[in-house]
């Protein structure tokens, strides 16, 4: 893929999955998550505590311990994007559903409809208002995609990645410098997942908060598919 393609994909999925879509939320709906303040990282004068962290003890073992848990999991999500000065960008709200075997099923609902799904062997983007779909092979972007982390406990996977712990927190950091995502947040409320962070490559920070959670719950094979129809705009990056 030349380096044109690859930023625009980067760029599109950022979107979709990172930033396409809380940081204070008064619902009652939202009683069980935590309170989100943007952690600036990527800042200059965050740097002394981020050396700190990813010299503290390796946690990736906790984690999949974790992780292993989740056989599948669905949520409603809120989130908000902020640029490096740590500005809003945009809102979005959409549901997420994941289940182990690297299957995932991203959907916006707002600002605009748009789809990340994976059934583990295939990778689907898709962009409703533009009718156009991309096609990608899904194990060469399951270290791409913050939702493919979440359902795969391979350690050759993980061993790209340095993992510590702050309380009920995990950092995750990849160990190549030109990873689309630079720093990925999770939080848990005993086995649930309730919050995610990503700091982008491009330096943007998406927080998501999770509501309706349901924990290993059966979900149809269908919802981790997706059909490409003849009106569609296809790039199939599987040729290339």
């Amino acid at each position: 893929m030349g380096k044109l393609a690859s930023m625009r994909k980067l760029s599109f999925m950022m979107l979709v999955a990172a930033a396409g879509a809380a940081a204070t939320v008064a619902s009652p709906v939202w009683a069980q998550t935590v309170e989100v303040v943007p952690r600036p990282d990527f800042a200059p004068h965050m740097q002394a505590a981020r050396q700190q962290r990813l010299s503290a003890e390796d946690a990736s073992a906790e984690l999949m311990q974790q992780l292993a848990r989740i056989k599948s999991y669905t949520a409603s999500y809120r989130q908000k994007v902020y640029d490096i000065q740590q500005q809003l960008l945009q809102e979005g709200k959409g549901q997420l559903a994941l289940q182990q075997g690297a299957r995932f099923r991203f959907e916006s609902t707002e600002p605009e409809p748009s789809l990340l799904v994976s059934d583990g062997k295939t990778l689907w983007i898709y962009n409703e208002p533009l009718e156009q779909v991309s096609i990608y092979d899904a194990q060469s972007e399951v270290g791409q995609t913050p939702f493919a982390l979440l359902t795969s406990t391979d350690p050759a996977l993980w061993q790209q990645y340095r993992v510590t712990k702050q309380q009920q927190s995990f950092f995750i950091h990849p160990q190549s410098s030109d990873n689309p995502v630079q720093q990925l947040l999770l939080t848990f409320s005993e086995d649930q997942l309730i919050e995610m962070q990503v700091i982008d490559i491009n330096q943007q920070q998406s927080v998501f908060l999770f509501s309706d959670i349901k924990l290993n719950n059966k979900i149809a094979n269908a919802q981790f598919s997706f059909k490409v129809t003849s009106n569609l705009d296809v790039d199939d990056q599987r040729q290339r």
